[in-house]
This record gives structure tokens, sequence and C-alpha cells, in this order.
């Protein structure tokens, strides 16, 4: 028997796309428009070439942050926020390298790991 999860209290699970895109420019802060408050609000972005499935490519503002590793020219994943109505950076892996880190990585023991 199948029950709405409305029915007992449960969160439902909202699956989101992702689309692949190249990166076409280096993030930066960008000017975003919130359609909830009715204003421009200022998010870290860039600007990519989304490679739809059924539509020729569109180059598209991605928001992101400065976590993500944006790289010109390199494939990223993307999904639709639908509260901002604009693509936004894949969050589902976030790995840190030299360039999104300030300082290095090291050891324990205090040596450097190049």
């Amino acid at each position: 028997m199948l029950v709405e999860s409305s029915l007992l209290n449960l969160p439902m699970i909202k699956l989101q796309t992702e689309i692949e895109a190249i990166v076409v420019s280096q993030p930066s802060m960008r000017t975003v428009f919130n359609p909830v408050t009715l204003t421009e609000d200022p998010h870290y972005g860039y600007d990519a070439e989304i490679q739809y499935k059924r539509k020729p490519p569109a180059t598209r503002l991605i928001i992101c942050s400065v976590l993500d590793t944006v790289r010109s020219g390199e494939p990223v994943m993307i999904t639709y926020h639908s509260g901002m109505r604009c693509y936004q950076h894949s969050r589902h892996v976030v790995t840190s390298n030299e360039d999104n880190c300030i300082g290095g990585f090291y050891f324990t023991d205090g040596t450097p790991a190049n």
C-alpha cells in the first residue's frame, strides 16, 4: 500500500538533476536579482557554457562559494536553484586544494605536504 509522505509527516525528497557545464570565466563577485526580496544581492559566481541534452549550449551565470574549485575551460556539475531562479555549482563534493585554501597543506607533525 502506497501512502503519501505528507500523511506520515515525513519530509519530501527533492531530486535535483545535475547538468554539465564548461567554465568560461573565473569566479568573481556578481549581482544577482533576488526574487523573494525584489532586490539585487551580491553573490560569488562565474560564467559557464551549459551542455543541455536537447537544446543548444548556452552561457549562463553560475553562483558558487569561495570553496568551489573552478578552473577556466574545465567541466563542472551544476544544479538549478529554484529559489534564486539561477544555476548553482553542485555541492556534492568540495575538495580542498591550493586554489581555495590559504596557507598550504601540512602533515600533523608540521612538515609541508607538497
